[in-house]
């Protein structure tokens, strides 16, 4: 005895059996992409941290040289870390953070908390600027189309 489907397929064999495996793959696909994405742009934000860590260090070299090498060593490894993003699968970066975490909690939660501070300042500050009427020219604030 077969259970028919009132849509036309037969069970889980029919062509509309397999929609939800196709779907599943389909949002693999997608999810990874966007993961991919986001490691890259989180790559390249930490990048971007160390080279202004190495800026830093630079200034402050005359006047502090203890500061500037902490300073540097510290952009070092945060460059490593940008590199690490690059270089590692998604999951392998779950499972060093789960690592990272178990072995320093404090500084895992302190680190949480500063990037949880800190975009919420990000999008404090996007949201007070957005513009009403209209989009915004960058370098001046004219919004497009009118005078400003």
């Amino acid at each position: 005895m077969s259970e028919t489907n009132t849509r036309g397929g037969s069970g889980d064999s029919g062509p509309l059996g397999r929609i939800p495996e196709q779907v599943a793959q389909q949002a693999a696909g997608k999810a990874e992409d966007i993961a991919k994405r986001s490691k890259a742009a989180g790559a390249d934000a930490v990048a971007g941290v160390a080279r202004t860590a190495e800026a830093l260090a630079d200034t402050v070299a005359p006047d502090s040289p203890a500061i500037a090498e902490y300073v540097r060593g510290a952009g070092q490894k945060i460059d490593r870390l940008a590199s690490d993003l690059r270089e590692k699968k998604v999951g392998e970066l779950l499972n060093s953070a789960a690592e990272f975490g178990r072995s320093q909690p404090v500084i895992m939660l302190a680190g949480a908390a500063l990037i949880g501070f800190a975009l919420s300042r990000v999008v404090k500050a996007g949201v007070a600027t957005a513009p009403a009427g209209g989009a915004s020219n960058a370098i001046g604030g004219n919004t497009v189309g009118g005078e400003g």
